[in-house]
Formats: structure tokens, C-alpha cells, sequence
């Protein structure tokens, strides 16, 4: 009679820049069978709302993907995709795939140029198809545009104070006197729009979109400065639009902004992007069911922002509550787990060698993830 193993959950968020939540899997998936053959392992890689987010959905039944050309980032034609859930006309719609970070190299990352406007391609693309409801994943973007790109996609039009029409570019959001709607607005007012994300961030401030998230986007303190005083004009702009302020709205933050502006023009609630997705999985409910032993989940960085609604803090509660462990495996780990809020992570674990080079340890994720697991995860397996 052969032994029961142990049931493992693998369900770790992509490792920007080197790895996805996909490879993850599949690495991990091997080392615990190689530590026990006769684990039971179930595969979910995940997202919270930025990049790979929509990835979920290719491992579950009922949903389509649409390849669209679109514009990047910078400007350049390049294709990308959104899924349809054709039982409920649901367009998800991830940010990441249009307007990412991670579709640009370091040297072309500046958001004074860096635009939203590949985010509303996708957009219209599914309001030209009478999509009803839209969710937005707005993580992982590489703009700080506060979503006019993302808007004139769309058809808004922007105008200065001699009434000439103005491109919808970072540089140019301090000529913007008036706002007209696109000629399909009616079609838009149909559709019913969610934004999620990992972050609640507001608008303004110290931390608003631009001075939480800019650096890392590519700006220096003084671009930080001016993005700053472009958004808050644009916010007043857009007020006088449309009658509402969405400056101080839980998730008006997020992706340089893009957040508000969805709020603003098209009415979009704003929830939590790990909260949607593990509902529309139906994630809950298979945890319950499977009666886990282990859950094994990572992302690149952990740090203190991890607790503030990023898939690690969301799983640790899961398995806090039904009495599961859980090892988190970060690329750098910046924190002691004691300092971190982070109820119901069992073991947190860098897998890269301290002091590594963020280039060599990037190249090198596969290996030292392997070896991680080994180390920490065989004591759960006898």
C-alpha cells in the first residue's frame, strides 16, 4: 500500500523581471516531488492585479483571449491581449500587457513621456464589442500620466486656452483647459467598470501616485516635483468635467493615476486586485475543500509594502484561518518576518545569496528558487 503524501498549494505572484508565476509553478512543482513522490500538488499561478494577472485566467474554463495591436509605453505598435468570460460579457483587462513597466527597457523608462494610451486601446476594443462589464488590472504600469493617454484611446479630447485641440501627453496636461467626450459615450456609460489592484493609494501627497511610485518608474526628484503639480491641475480639470472629485478615493493612485481618472470618467469602483481574482477562481473554496498541508507562495520583493494588500498578507490570513502553514520566498527579502505585518506567514525566505548582484541573482532565479525550496520545504514532506 502506498504511503499518502502530503497536499501542497503552489500559488506564488511573478518575479518581475525574471521569472513568472507560471515558472514558479513549474520549478517548485518539481522540487517537492522530487523531495516526495507521492505529494498531492495543485498549481494556481497567481497575480494581485499587475502583471500576469490575466494569466490566471488561461488555467480556467469559460474564458476567451483577444489579441489587439495596440500602442506600448512609449509609442510603438506592438500586440497584446485581453480575455473575455463569455458566460457573464466580462472584458479583463490587464494594464501591465498595454502600458507595463515591463514591456520597456531601464533606459526608456521616464514617465514624462511614458503614456496610458495602449491601456484605452484595449478598453475600446471591448466597448466596440458591447462588453458589459470591464475589469481593469491597473498594477505594474509604467506611466505617471494619471490616464489622459488611457482617456484620448478612448476619444476624450483635450483643449488649451485658444481652444486648439492638445495630445494627451504628460507634457502637455498643464495646457489642458477643457475636456470633451468621445462620441461613443453613451456605449461607454453601459459598460460597468471595475479597477483592481494591489494598492489603495490616493491621488496626492506624500503617498499619492507620484511620490510612492514614480522612482521606480524612472523619475528623479525633481520630475517627481513637476509630476506632482500635473496631476493635482489635471484633478482640477477633470473636476470641473465632471462634477465629482476622486482625488482621495481608495485606489485613485494607482498606475500613476489611472486610477482616478477611471473613477472620474468612467465611474469604475475601485477592489482589491487579489480579492477579485481568488472570488472569480473561486480560490476560498478549493483551500476549504483540499484540506492543504503546506501552501507555497513567493514574489520578487518583500518588504514592508507586502502588507499593505499583496497576495503574501492575503494568503498568510488564508492559512492562518484553516490552520495551513505558509513559506513565502521572496527574490530579496528586506525585512525579519517578526517586522513585517504579516499574520499567519509561517517562514519567509530570500532565495537569493545576500549580497548576490541583482543582476546575477535575476539570471540565476531558477537555480536559487530550487534550492530554497529544498531547504525549507522537505520538513513538511516526511
Amino acid at each position: 500500500m502506498i504511503k499518502k503524501g502530503p497536499r501542497i498549494l503552489i500559488i506564488p505572484d511573478s518575479f518581475k523581471g525574471s521569472i513568472s508565476s507560471t515558472e514558479f509553478c513549474e520549478i517548485a512543482n518539481k522540487s517537492v516531488l522530487d523531495m516526495n513522490s507521492n505529494s498531492t500538488v495543485d498549481c494556481i499561478p497567481m497575480a494581485d492585479g499587475g502583471e500576469g494577472s490575466i494569466d490566471v485566467f488561461r488555467f480556467i474554463p469559460g474564458y476567451d483571449f483577444k489579441s489587439v495591436i495596440i500602442k506600448n509605453p512609449v509609442g510603438k505598435g506592438v500586440s497584446s491581449e485581453y480575455c473575455i468570460q463569455k458566460e457573464t460579457n466580462t472584458a479583463i483587462i490587464e494594464m501591465a500587457k498595454a502600458s507595463g513597466l515591463q514591456m520597456i527597457p531601464q533606459k526608456l523608462r521616464d514617465p514624462m513621456k511614458t503614456t496610458s494610451y495602449g491601456t484605452g486601446q484595449l478598453i475600446l476594443d471591448a466597448v466596440k464589442k458591447d462588453i458589459k462589464k470591464i475589469i481593469l488590472f491597473i498594477g505594474g504600469s509604467a506611466t505617471n500620466d494619471i490616464g489622459i493617454g488611457m482617456l484620448e484611446a478612448l476619444g476624450y479630447k483635450y483643449y488649451n486656452s485658444n481652444n486648439e485641440r492638445v495630445s494627451g501627453l504628460v507634457e502637455n496636461i498643464e495646457n489642458i483647459i477643457r475636456i470633451d467626450n468621445p462620441k461613443i459615450i453613451e456605449k461607454i456609460k453601459e459598460v460597468s467598470f471595475v479597477v483592481a489592484c494591489d494598492v489603495t493609494n490616493i491621488l496626492l501627497g506624500p503617498s499619492g501616485a507620484t511620490y510612492s511610485y514614480g522612482k521606480q518608474k524612472g523619475a528623479n526628484a525633481d520630475q517627481l516635483d513637476i509630476l506632482e503639480r500635473r496631476l493635482k491641475y489635471f484633478s482640477e480639470v477633470a473636476k470641473k468635467h465632471s462634477g465629482v472629485d476622486c482625488t482621495k478615493s481608495e485606489g485613485a493612485g494607482a498606475a500613476g493615476g489611472v486610477g482616478f481618472s477611471a473613477m472620474n470618467f468612467l465611474d469604475a469602483k475601485f477592489q482589491s486586485g487579489f480579492k477579485l481574482i481568488q472570488k472569480l477562481i473561486g480560490l476560498k473554496n478549493k483551500i476549504k475543500q483540499n484540506n492543504y498541508d503546506l501552501i507555497i507562495t513567493g514574489e520578487g520583493s518583500i518588504d514592508k509594502q507586502t502588507s499593505n494588500g499583496k497576495l503574501i498578507m492575503h494568503l498568510g490570513k488564508i492559512g492562518k484561518k484553516h490552520s495551513i502553514p505558509v513559506i513565502a520566498f521572496g527574490g530579496t527579502v528586506k525585512e525579519k518576518l517578526q517586522d513585517l505585518n504579516l499574520p499567519g506567514i509561517t517562514r519567509l525566505k530570500q532565495i537569493s545569496p545576500d549580497g548576490c548582484d541583482p543582476s546575477i541573482a535575476i539570471q540565476n532565479t531558477p537555480i536559487y528558487l530550487d534550492k530554497a525550496l529544498r531547504d525549507e520545504v522537505q520538513r513538511y514532506l516526511d
